[in-house]
């Protein structure tokens, strides 16, 4: 039988490109088949390690997770305490803080500009807003948002392509509109209803973030009105403030200072500094005065509340934590004296507004001569058209004027420490002569005298010789005067150890230091030994009345006394007492302080002394100097000078010095009792009131 090779042999395939394309396919086919089972498997898988890790979550970690929800999903706001009070020394509120009503918008999330014009319309409807707070830039904005047509074509065309060349055209074109805006079309177009209704969406408009007050202020009706119709303000909401009231008004008011609003918020001259210290945008300020002066002790500690967002995006406040108050703070002012002296100052300006063509202004100040402590600190300005007097009591600090024969007591010291005269140094009182000059003499030739003559006597000459031994001079009648330049410098260092032509470091911002001359000739000189020259502050004047009295030591003058916090009794418990703060120590001069007191007795007590008509009647002792200054008019025909009134008390000639005073009449002819000068009427009434009240002790 033959052997079949057909039945053992294999078959031989031809392997071509078509059986590769066919090959590659089918692994592909393969690949994907795979794939397809893989896949499902897998997704089956990571949704199972899902649902697990959800469902743990679920009932493990849901607490944690929606605290950290709320917590990301809501915003902290701060808002600034009631203020501390300010009281006098009796604890007489002069400053304290009111509860007000305000209209408060909370910014939703989702706000529509329509539902905005709505609620301010509504607003404008209900709250009866005083516009007449609102400023001229803030109505052009204003007019900008009520009639942008008219606003658009204020700018051309060809300026607004100019413009858009600009980096800054939004800005560019705002400005530019405003600039455009006349006060012709705010009266125009810009009735009470049109500023009512823009202010409220202005405020709105802006905040979108946090919150925004209204409106300040508004009545129990106002109030009402918009809490029954909450539904429809949407973020609108009816809250409780306080604010800043000055019990007096208009009394002591730029003493006091002021304190910004809400809505004013932080100056922007102080914003950058005021927010890294923690205050808000919107934070109450001190910024000027005492308020401001005591910034760090009046104002609280801030309280917070938070600010979240239900699912449409309303606002819901919470509140989280509540401020304290600031601690109150209590000054040495005397109310009722200084309210005495107020009274009596402006009646004699009206008196005398008519008869004297210049007289406006009059200063006084009381002061403690070992504290500083500022009793009364009084000032009043009339207005010579109108007849209405104002406050000025700041005007003791910031108002400097020549004090005439006040400074002689300075000039006797300055002669004692530098060795000029020795005491009972006599000179003879006649007319200096100054070449090329008119002459230079007293109100009188007083003949030879001394020092304390000097003083009760005002002699202007015996001033003179101690400048001219100052200077170096050597003096010939109607000759040349030639001085040393120094002698400036040490006549103006040693008053300055009194008082005068330096700040006095009392505790409220901006004093004023005075002027210096600049002119060095021999005449000049001459007439700064008789507070004809440089000018000073009536406070420097009361400074130096101390320093008199105490014999040396000059006292820093304060009106802050302590800082308090009252307690559930209504107790007040002091965190904080003012220390007495001696600036300059010359008590080592005795002599000079000996023999000026003596010459400050002697005006009293002499009959011809210069103050023996007000004072040497007296149940207590006063110690006192008056003083002319020349003040011209400007036509140089009429003189109409200042009159000055300084000096202390005590109970009698052996006990201490109790208080010191000084009082300016700028630019007066007569008083109201027929007297060339108010000041010292004016200061007598006041020391006995003071007395009447604190007795001498």
């Amino acid at each position: 039988m033959a052997f079949n090779f057909k039945n053992k042999i294999h078959k031989v395939r031809f392997y071509g490109a078509l059986e590769q394309e066919r090959e590659q396919k089918n692994k592909q086919d393969n690949i994907v088949s795979r794939r397809l089972i893989v896949l499902p498997c897998f997704i089956v898988a990571i949704t199972s390690v899902m649902a697990a890790r959800l469902a743990l979550i679920q009932f493990k970690d849901s607490d944690e997770l929606a605290v950290k929800l709320e917590k990301y999903g809501t915003a902290t706001y701060s808002t600034d305490a009631p203020r501390g009070e300010i009281v006098d020394r009796n604890y007489v509120k002069l400053v304290q803080n009111t509860n007000v009503i305000c209209a408060t918008y909370y910014a939703p999330k989702k706000i529509k500009d329509e539902q905005l014009k709505t609620s301010a319309k509504f607003l404008a409807k209900t709250i009866n807003l005083d516009t007449s707070s609102i400023s001229t830039r803030n109505k052009k904005d204003y007019f900008i948002i009520a009639y942008p047509d008219l606003a658009d074509e204020l700018v051309s065309d060809e300026e607004k392509a100019k413009l858009k060349e600009q980096n800054n055209y939004d800005s560019a074109l705002l400005n530019l509109q405003i600039e455009r805006i006349t006060d012709e079309m705010l009266e125009e177009y810009m009735d009470e209803n049109t500023l009512k209704y823009t202010h409220f969406y202005y405020l709105m408009k802006s905040c979108s973030s946090g919150s925004s007050v209204l409106a300040e202020g508004i009545s129990e009706e106002e109030a009402s009105i918009i809490g029954e119709n909450i539904d429809i303000l949407p973020g609108i909401d009816v809250t409780t403030d306080w604010s800043r009231q000055y019990v007096y008004d208009r009394e002591f008011s730029q003493v006091l200072g002021r304190v910004t609003t809400k809505k004013q918020g932080l100056p922007s001259e102080m914003k950058n500094e005021l927010l890294a210290l923690g205050y808000q945008n919107d934070s109450r300020v001190g910024v000027s005065g005492l308020e401001a002066q005591y910034e760090n002790i009046l104002r609280g500690s801030d309280s917070s509340y938070t600010l979240n967002y239900d699912s449409s995006g309303n606002p819901i406040v919470t509140s989280t934590k509540s401020g304290t108050a600031g601690s109150n703070i209590r000054l040495s002012i005397d109310w009722e004296l200084q309210q005495f002296a107020d009274s009596i100052i402006e009646e004699e300006l009206v008196k005398m507004n008519s008869q004297n063509k210049f007289f406006n202004k009059m200063f006084f100040t009381l002061m403690d001569p070992y504290t500083g402590e500022i009793i009364v600190m009084s000032g009043k300005i009339i207005n010579k058209e109108t007849g209405e007097v104002t406050d000025y009591a700041a005007g003791n600090y910031l108002d400097a004027n020549l004090i005439g024969s006040t400074i002689k007591g300075g000039t006797l010291y300055t002669a004692f420490k530098e060795g000029v005269i020795t005491p009972g140094t006599t000179f003879m009182d006649e007319p200096i002569k100054i070449k090329g000059t008119k002459e230079k003499k007293s109100h009188r030739d007083l003949g030879l005298i001394n020092e304390i003559d000097a003083l009760a006597y005002s002699s202007n000459v015996y001033m003179f010789r101690i400048a001219m031994l100052l200077g170096g001079a050597n003096y010939v009648y109607d000759g040349p005067l030639k001085i040393n330049d120094e002698a400036f410098e040490t006549l103006r260092r040693d008053l300055g150890e009194l008082g005068l032509g330096v700040k006095t470091g009392i505790d409220i911002p901006n004093e004023a230091f005075g002027y210096r001359g600049s002119k060095r000739t021999g005449g000049y000189l001459l007439d700064a030994s008789i507070g004809q020259y440089d000018t000073y502050t009536n406070i420097q004047l009361a400074q130096y009345a101390c320093t008199l009295a105490n014999g040396g030591k000059r006292i820093k003058p304060h009106l802050f006394l302590d800082s308090y916090v009252t307690d559930a009794d209504g107790l007040a418990n002091a965190n904080y007492t003012v220390k007495t703060e001696v600036l300059d120590d010359v008590s080592s001069q005795t002599t000079a302080f000996g023999q000026i007191k003596q010459g400050m007795r002697a005006c009293v007590t002499r009959s011809s002394g210069t103050c023996n008509a007000y004072w040497s009647s007296k149940p207590y002792v006063t110690y006192a100097k008056t003083g002319t200054a020349e003040d011209y008019t400007g036509t140089g025909e009429t003189d109409y000078p200042n009159h000055l009134q300084i000096g202390y008390i005590q109970a009698d000639e052996n006990s201490e010095p109790i208080v010191a005073f000084a009082c300016i009449a700028i630019r007066q002819t007569t008083a109201s009792n027929g007297s060339s000068s108010s000041a010292p009427l004016i200061s007598q009434q006041i020391i006995d009131k003071y007395v009447e009240k604190y007795g001498l002790n």
